[in-house]
């Protein structure tokens, strides 16, 4: 039987496993690159891409939701003169998921012993359809993932071999989370406790446990200074707090009651992630894991695996299946564990779980090309509030490579094209971000005036001829009349005309009566 703890446990990884990081890094980037989306993206991956452009490190929604590490690391993409922006922040994305599958890899091989088991382990976890689905548009999920994986590697040695350097090691790097994602405070009590039980047992020194406090802030030095500022501009240390904590969305995330709207598509999607042998194993792995790998690491672990789902499941926002990537890396470690207590049973079992990997590898891409032909022969839609322009909604959220997915950059040109410059579009979340990106791509665009997060025209509803006045003679658009955030006020004053009239792009808005007679 293999052993499954190495004599060694240290900071340095042997020649082999650097050898197997940088292969994974290698194979799952070129995967990722050739399917990753070439051009702008809807939602929060063209607000990625939008404020990437402008160095944008702290935008709209708070701190919290700022992650100024990505937007300062992603300024190096401006200087590789290879496709569009846009296209390279899509390309970004994987590489973090590549670097995160390599980090795993090297913790696996580092529990198990076995270099294959590592390999195919995260070969199933990256066609899993989130993973996949993440590494193809601008997120910063991803990178977030190579940070915990990297963490996690950095959690081993230091429960099997305590000592200054792994603690520093672990503190700098959770730091440096935070500077990333919110995400990193989960798991932060979890390794605060483990560094006082080892102080306490005096496997710890005192002065270890000072200096990893030390690495922390220096880990996490960024998004502190971005407090900091705020803090003195604001002068509201509370607001501070809130803002960093949470940004715009504390009852998102202290919900402790109610689901999701969309919960269920939400899990639909998640499913998506389990048609392989990855739930299977980590069933095995964790009714294992005290046993294969000590009572001390299968409870660390465990404790971080379990805040990780909690979060997630009662997480209530629209694209909650995205927030399940920290339980998919946890998933995919306890499947690597329940995989060598397999290989470890017999020689037949052995076979047959390898086996049935491989095919998992397999089937899952081709599962995700045929769901929407399956799911259409029954009849079922996947359907938003409202109709996007050119996005096939079934085979955007189902298929999880977007290398051929460019509806968000037709609308954006399309819609662009169509209207005069000084006219303004009144544009939502989901379609300002392409149609901005696009407009700073291409200068025949830059007179179109867009009304992003209300900030160019006033109130419609507190003052009606001063929002008329406010076009300066331009035309007024919309990109749709179920779009959030249109004054009910405004719709009943005008006609909205589709633009082109069969297959609208744009809305365009007629006043029912002229400026002399609106109402004041």
């Amino acid at each position: 039987m293999a052993s499954s703890e190495p004599n060694r446990i240290d900071l340095v990884p042997p020649v082999r496993t650097v050898r197997a990081w940088c292969l994974c890094v290698l194979v799952f980037t070129l995967l990722y690159a050739l399917t990753a989306q070439r051009g702008v993206s809807w939602q929060d991956s063209g607000m990625f891409q939008w404020r990437v452009l402008n160095a944008d490190c702290v935008g709209q929604r708070g701190l919290a939701l700022g992650h100024p590490l990505y937007i300062v690391a992603a300024q190096i993409l401006k200087w590789i003169p290879v496709g569009t922006l846009a296209g390279r922040l899509n390309f970004f994305s994987g590489l973090g998921m590549a670097v995160a599958l390599a980090n795993l890899a090297a913790v696996l091989t580092l529990l198990t012993g076995r270099g294959w088991i590592a390999l195919l382990t995260v070969a199933m976890l990256a066609v899993a359809h989130t993973v996949w689905w993440l590494s193809t548009l601008a997120e910063v999920y991803t990178w977030f993932v190579a940070v915990l994986t990297a963490e996690l590697w950095l959690l081993v040695v230091l429960v099997r071999r305590p000592s200054g350097r792994s603690l520093a090691g672990l503190a700098f790097v959770s730091g440096l989370g935070l500077s990333l994602h919110n995400l990193a405070l989960l798991a932060l009590p979890i390794y605060f406790v483990l560094v006082v039980v080892l102080v306490f047992r005096r496997r710890l020194s005192g002065r270890a446990l000072a200096g990893g406090v030390g690495a922390w802030l220096v880990g996490a030095s960024l998004y502190l200074g971005f407090m900091i500022h705020e803090y003195v501009a604001t002068g509201d240390i509370a607001s501070t707090m809130r803002s960093a904590l949470f940004g715009r969305y504390a009852a998102q995330v202290l919900n402790a009651s109610r689901l999701s709207q969309n919960f269920k598509a939400n899990m639909a999607l998640s499913a998506l992630n389990f048609v392989s042998m990855l739930g299977p194993l980590a069933i095995v792995g964790w009714i294992g894991m005290r046993r294969r790998l000590g009572g001390p690491l299968a409870s660390v672990l465990g404790a971080v695996t379990a805040v990780e789902v909690l979060f997630f499941i009662r997480y209530p926002v629209p694209d909650q299946f995205t927030f399940i990537l920290p339980t998919l890396v946890m998933v995919a470690l306890s499947a690597g564990i329940g995989l060598s207590i397999l290989a470890d049973a017999s020689r037949r079992v052995r076979i047959c779980a390898v086996v049935l990997c491989v095919v998992s590898v397999a089937a899952s891409p081709a599962l995700y090309a045929s769901a929407p032909t399956l799911l259409g022969a029954t009849g079922i839609q996947v359907k938003r509030g409202r109709k996007l322009p050119f996005r096939d909604e079934m085979r955007y959220w189902l298929i999880p490579w977007k290398q051929n997915e460019d509806s968000a950059e037709r609308f954006s040109v399309s819609a662009l094209a169509r209207v005069r410059p000084g006219s303004v579009i009144l544009a939502d979340s989901t379609s300002v971000y392409p149609l901005l990106v696009a407009r700073k791509a291409d200068r025949q665009f830059e007179g179109v005036r867009m009304s992003e997060f209300g900030r160019l025209l006033p109130s419609y509803d507190d003052d009606p001829r001063g929002y008329r006045a406010a076009l300066e003679g331009g035309s007024l658009y919309i990109v749709s009349p179920e779009q959030e955030g249109l004054s009910p006020q405004l719709l009943a004053d005008t006609d909205a005309i589709p633009c082109p009239t069969n297959s609208p792009v744009l809305y365009r808005l007629e006043w029912k009566q002229p400026i002399a007679t609106a109402p004041r």
